[in-house]
């Protein structure tokens, strides 16, 4: 019957808690194959990754060595990618060493080449002490080894002394071998007899003493070098050969008595030495000379006479000959100012003053000098017999600088400047109560000290036009201002200054004026180029007379208008186009006139005072400054106007004649020129 209790859960008690954690248990044979299957994945994948690497190796019996892991099958190596060093060995080769590199490339192939070790030769011989050269290179003597000598064909030499050269071709095989050859030289020497005379001489051959004539000696078939020595004579050398093998008899050898030796030396020294009538050098000097006879010795000097003498030497002896010249005097009479001025003779202090010298009767060289004064320097010759007489005036230093520098100078284009040394002090601008008077003519003192050169006469049309050929001055009503020789006008300041600075570079003297893209940018006082006068210069040269006084008008009265023409200003020749002229005065020019017209003034310049009024250098200042004496002043260091000076063509009244007129300007005008001015020296360069 079935049973009808319900089932019913209990609690599950293990028979054994520690069964229950027991695994699988692993035999070994599992083991192996797992390990041998983890050594297959390996190789596996190395066989995968790896590069064949094929050596070929010269010689193919090299052994190799690689770094790193690699396999060898046959021929090929299989390596990973990467880097190796190889070494490869042969016998009878030199290790080779070199790094490679394994790439992506499946199969690769490597040529290794080893280089072969040199080779040994032994050399015998029944004779000892055979030079012996490989290829022309000494390689020491033989019998022996000559170690190192490289694989391949060689040419060998060997030479002994009293045989004759053997040339030897030879293959090397190297690779560290040793091999043989065994040499004989055939003899290259015969005899031969010598004889002497007189007898008894030592004879060399070669260099080494055989013994006393008559003697037989060796003497090589390829020449041997003879010698024969005896005292008193002179030594005897030729170069002699027998055939080999033979016997010869030389011709006898007469030899000569030696020269002996002459030291000459005399007083002074450098005298020039003439034995028989032959040069051989200057004293001291030593000679060689045939003994037992006379030869004529004569020393020659300047400024000394003749010496002769006779003499003679005994063989290989030596001989002193000493001769004190005997000077050959003349006399000089030196006059010499000033009084206490000393003479220098040769760089030798002869004393102060006029006095008569004796000196040798050749060229001398004479300095006078005396401090404070230019040395005076001159070669002179004394006459002997003849007294001579020279006059020798110093100059001072001052003296000796102008002295140097001309008078005047003249341009390139053949403009005139006078030299000016100015040392004076005077009163730029007028009196107030002058009559005439304006309010720019404000007086001030200045002094001028640095000397300048001033142009004779205005720049005309055609040295302008050497500058600017496309030039113009124009005309007026008909009259021309543009003939050549009519002074240049209608030129702006900036013109004539670059005028000047053109003139400077064309004659290699520094430019005066500075520029800055083309434009005037400033003034170069150290420099001694052209340039226009300041307004002290030209003030100076048109007003202060010799005796420094100040003129109010360039004529010799200060009345106006004036009397007598003078020069070129507004007359009655240009009244129909002027609306001021002078009444009564006619200069016959309308308009300007050629530079230089009319009379020069007090300081031989033209037109100063007329023709055409003139730039200067100076900024223009309406009331330039009082107070001091200013030294060579230059004007206001700014401005945008310049000064004008002098009257024109154009100017008549009593204002514009005076010659302390000025105004100011930028542009050209029908009747404003110039003239050019330079220093004689740069600043520094004053005496």
């Amino acid at each position: 019957m079935p049973d009808n209790n319900p089932l019913l859960a209990t609690d599950f008690t293990p028979l054994d808690g520690n069964d229950a954690k027991r695994g699988l248990p692993l035999s070994p044979g599992m083991l192996t194959l797992t390990v041998l299957a983890g050594v297959g994945i390996i190789i596996m994948a190395y066989l995968f990754m790896a590069r064949a690497v094929i050596f070929q190796t010269e010689p193919s019996t090299a052994d190799i060595e690689i770094s790193g892991l690699s396999f060898n099958i046959g021929d090929n190596y299989l390596l990973l990618r990467g880097d190796y060093d190889i070494t490869a060995n042969a016998i009878g080769y030199y290790p080779l060493l070199e790094s490679i590199s394994v790439g992506d490339d499946a199969t690769q192939e490597l040529k290794l080449e080893l280089q072969p070790l040199p080779g040994n030769l032994l050399v015998t011989s029944e004779l000892e002490n055979i030079k012996v050269s490989v290829d022309s290179q000494s390689a020491g003597t033989v019998p022996g080894t000559i170690e190192g000598i490289s694989r391949g064909s060689h040419q060998l030499e060997f030479n002994k002394y009293r045989y004759f050269p053997l040339l030897q071709e030879i293959d090397i095989d190297g690779l560290d071998k040793t091999q043989s050859l065994n040499i004989s030289l055939l003899p290259a020497w015969g005899q031969m007899q010598f004889t002497t005379v007189p007898a008894g001489a030592e004879l060399y051959i070669d260099e080494r003493l055989i013994g006393q004539t008559p003697v037989t000696a060796e003497v090589l078939e390829t020449g041997s070098q003879l010698k024969v020595t005896l005292a008193g004579y002179k030594t005897y050398t030729q170069q002699v050969s027998v055939k080999a093998g033979t016997s010869a008899q030389q011709p006898p050898i007469a030899l000569i008595v030696a020269d002996g030796t002459l030291q000459i030396d005399s007083s002074p020294s450098n005298a020039s030495v003439t034995i028989n009538n032959k040069f051989l050098g200057t004293t001291p000097v030593e000679v060689a000379l045939a003994p037992f006879t006379q030869h004529r010795v004569e020393l020659f000097l300047e400024g000394y006479l003749k010496a002769s003498q006779l003499t003679q030497v005994q063989p290989e002896k030596t001989s002193e000959l000493a001769i004190n010249l005997v000077p050959n005097i003349g006399s000089i009479a030196f006059t010499v100012s000033p009084a206490d001025a000393q003479i220098l003779v040769d760089n030798r202090n002869q004393g102060s003053g006029s006095r008569t010298l004796s000196l040798t009767a050749k060229p001398h060289s004479v300095s006078i000098q005396k401090e404070g004064y230019e040395t005076k320097s001159l070669t002179i010759t004394p006459r002997p017999g003849h007294e001579q007489a020279l006059k020798i005036n110093l100059l001072t230093l001052q003296q000796a600088y102008w002295a140097s520098r001309p008078p005047a100078v003249k341009s390139s284009v053949g403009s005139l400047l006078k030299l000016f040394r100015p040392d004076d002090s005077f009163t730029l601008g007028a009196p107030r109560r002058q009559p005439g008077r304006r309010a720019n003519e404000a007086e001030r003192s200045v002094s001028l000290q640095r000397p300048f050169y001033l142009g004779t006469k205005e720049i005309s049309n055609a040295e302008l036009r050497r500058w600017k050929a496309s030039h113009s001055s124009s005309a007026l009503r008909g009259q021309s201002l543009d003939m050549d020789q009519q002074p240049a006008v209608k030129v702006s300041w900036e013109d004539a200054a670059l005028y000047c600075n053109w003139l400077s570079k064309r004659e290699g003297l520094p430019q005066f004026y500075l520029l800055e893209a083309g434009v005037i940018s400033g003034f170069n006082w150290d420099a001694h180029g052209y340039r226009l006068p300041t307004e002290a210069e030209w003030a100076w040269a048109a007003r202060i007379d010799a005796n420094g006084n100040s003129k109010i008008f360039p004529w010799t009265n200060d009345l106006y208008p004036p009397m007598v023409v003078t020069d070129n200003y507004a007359d009655q020749s240009a009244s129909r186009f002027l609306t001021f002229t002078i009444a009564n005065y006619n200069d016959k020019t309308p308009v300007s006139a050629k530079t230089g017209s009319f009379k020069a003034n007090h300081k031989g310049l033209y037109n100063m005072s007329g023709n055409v009024a003139e730039w200067v250098n100076d900024y223009y200042d309406v009331r330039p400054s009082r107070g001091d004496a200013v030294l060579d002043p230059t004007g206001p260091s700014t401005g945008t106007r310049h000064v004008i000076r002098g009257a024109s063509w154009a100017l008549g009244s009593r204002t514009e004649l005076r010659l302390s007129y000025r105004e100011a300007g930028i542009d050209g005008r029908l009747d404003v020129g110039f003239r050019i001015a330079r220093y004689v020296d740069s600043a520094g360069a004053k005496p």
